[in-house]
């Protein structure tokens, strides 16, 4: 198993990957997680935009030239009257299933807390959908703990 970053060629495989997560999420709550038509287009988009920018780290898991995962991170900034200027916030993590549960997630994550702590970054983030019992294990077992909890208002339109 290899761990690098994510190339122009890694795209169409990081989308479908992201399409069975987001597949998956779809699952929890059917209407916040629905997919645009052209949903492989716009990530695609978003993939792009992650290779290019120098604050996004985007990692890919390969296993005898095949992608089986990949992780996505960025350093956000936090308010300015705060000591602590920066955190890693993980956006996503992806495993294909014939490759889940045999170390894949940690390994992603492993690597990109590495990238994190060169950039001086000592807290990273995550969101876990709560009905995702299963991705709360994995992130617990990767060493995060409950630190915020966040809420969600429906409007009626």
């Amino acid at each position: 198993m290899h761990i690098r970053l994510a190339q122009h060629q890694d795209i169409p495989k990081i989308v479908s990957l992201g399409k069975n997560l987001f597949e998956l999420h779809h699952g929890f709550d059917n209407d916040y997680y629905a997919l645009e038509d052209n949903f492989e287009e716009f990530f695609s988009d978003w993939v792009r935009q992650q290779l290019s920018f120098s604050n996004n780290i985007l990692l890919v898991a390969q296993e005898n030239n095949e992608i089986v995962g990949f992780i996505s991170g960025f350093i956000k900034s936090l308010y300015p009257w705060f000591r602590v200027k920066n955190v890693g916030h993980i956006a996503f993590l992806a495993v294909s299933q014939n490759y889940r549960r045999k170390g894949v997630g940690k390994k992603l994550e492993i690597e990109l807390t590495n990238r994190f702590h060169a950039k001086n970054i000592r807290y990273i983030e995550v969101y876990v959908e709560e009905k995702n019992t299963i991705a709360q294990f994995a992130w617990n077992n990767y060493g995060f703990g409950s630190f915020k909890k966040f809420l969600r208002k429906t409007v009626s339109l």
